[in-house]
């Protein structure tokens, strides 16, 4: 049996939370396949090679800060690196960035407004104007990604949770990476989701594709998702 483990700070109140947890139960039940499930605390997470690799996904929660921001790098680091299907959503979103801008661009002290307010390369900084429950068109770089195979349409609409998003002064240096393999960007051209090249599935998305349940937009991001996890290829399940 397959086994993901969903890092973050679960909030049974949080709807985000409950909803990672419907979505795969939900898409697990119509595919007929069985996933074992482990939500795992920020600050409770066993970050060594031995633990990580015991699973086959990870999904990184909405809700920052983190208790424990540097475990879950960690454990998006070894993720990346080591080929294993991750999705981050809002806060994991965020992390994902950090991490990508530290271990992949050099951007050593690249980190979150939230998580440090003095850092040298705030990738990630507090939006203009605050996404909470809010809703926006969004469009995919690259058609042949697998976001946009996943999604299937041109445009697609994203709903968030968050007051923090990424920094667009680090537009460039993140686009020209040959790492990179397509972002999600809404009607004025703002990042709010990303895929790294070369990857069954390494995901990240500013929007919350767990609140479009059962729907026909970002929702599909989490099957293929799954997909990834039950098979190593990140397209949509029939």
């Amino acid at each position: 049996m397959k086994r993901i483990a969903v890092i973050g700070d679960y909030n049974p109140k949080e709807e985000s939370h409950c909803r990672i947890l419907d979505s795969i139960k939900d898409i697990s039940e119509e595919s007929e396949v069985e996933l074992e499930v482990q939500w795992i605390m920020s600050d409770e997470l066993d970050t060594s090679a031995e633990h990580l690799k015991s699973f086959d996904g990870f999904w990184f929660s909405p809700g920052s800060p983190y208790r424990n921001a540097k475990n879950v790098l960690t454990t998006m680091q070894f993720a990346r690196e080591n080929g294993i299907p991750s999705l981050g959503t809002c806060a994991g979103f965020q992390h994902m960035v950090v991490e990508f801008a530290r271990n992949v661009l050099g951007l050593y002290g690249a980190d979150t407004e939230e998580n440090n307010e003095e850092c040298s390369d705030a990738v990630i900084a507090r939006l203009p104007c605050s996404l909470v429950y809010k809703k926006e068109q969004l469009k995919i770089s690259n058609p042949d990604s697998i976001m946009a195979q996943s999604i299937g349409i041109d445009r697609f609409v994203g709903e968030y949770r968050c007051n923090y998003g990424f920094n667009e002064a680090y537009h460039s240096i993140f686009l020209n990476s040959n790492m990179i393999a397509a972002i999600a960007q809404n009607e004025d051209g703002y990042t709010r989701g990303f895929e790294v090249k070369g990857h069954p599935f390494f995901v990240g998305t500013l929007f919350i594709p767990q609140l479009d349940f059962k729907g026909d937009g970002s929702y599909r991001i989490i099957r293929s998702y799954l997909n990834a996890v039950l098979f190593g290829c990140g397209v949509e399940i029939p």
